[in-house]
């Protein structure tokens, strides 16, 4: 597991996640245990739209915050487990990480999804397709309010 620094913008997905890891382990085993990972032997390059659905659901509910999912940064291990290498953040206008170099600002949740679906590529349809199912699953606990992610088809 690569450490991160809690000033990341991406320190409050990881802990999201381990957050959810705690309460649904079920859930969350399909994210590798601090989400960071440095590539070696145990890796490959790959893609999970399962674990990728899980990871941007929790990090929206619980951190406002989506990690961009860039193919050449994302990793599987042997268990199947999402790893990431390295991933740009993006937020809305009114986050405190907005001001940060490399944060990605948009203006709406509509764009973050359209972003999101851009940068799955060939993955958007099954990843959507998780995302929906995640959703329901979680209920309006998790996703109600202005943390609700809106349609995503």
């Amino acid at each position: 597991m690569t450490p991160l620094a809690m000033t990341s913008p991406l320190a409050p997905v990881v802990a999201a996640v381990e957050g959810l890891r705690r309460r649904n382990p079920a859930l969350a085993r399909s994210i590798v245990p601090g989400l960071m990972m440095t590539p070696g032997p145990r890796w490959q390059r790959a893609a999970n739209p399962q674990a990728a659905a899980v990871l941007l659901v929790v990090a929206w509910t619980r951190a406002r915050r989506i990690p961009l999912l860039t193919p050449g940064e994302t990793f599987v291990n042997r268990a199947g487990q999402l790893g990431i290498h390295r991933a740009a953040v993006a937020v809305l206008p009114d986050d405190p990480a907005a001001a940060v170099p490399g944060v990605v600002v948009v203006e709406s949740r509509q764009q973050l999804l359209a972003l999101v679906a851009a940068q799955a590529g060939p993955d958007a349809l099954e990843l959507s397709r998780h995302v929906r199912h995640l959703t329901a699953l979680l209920g309006g606990s998790s996703v109600a309010g202005p943390r609700r992610l809106p349609a995503y088809s």
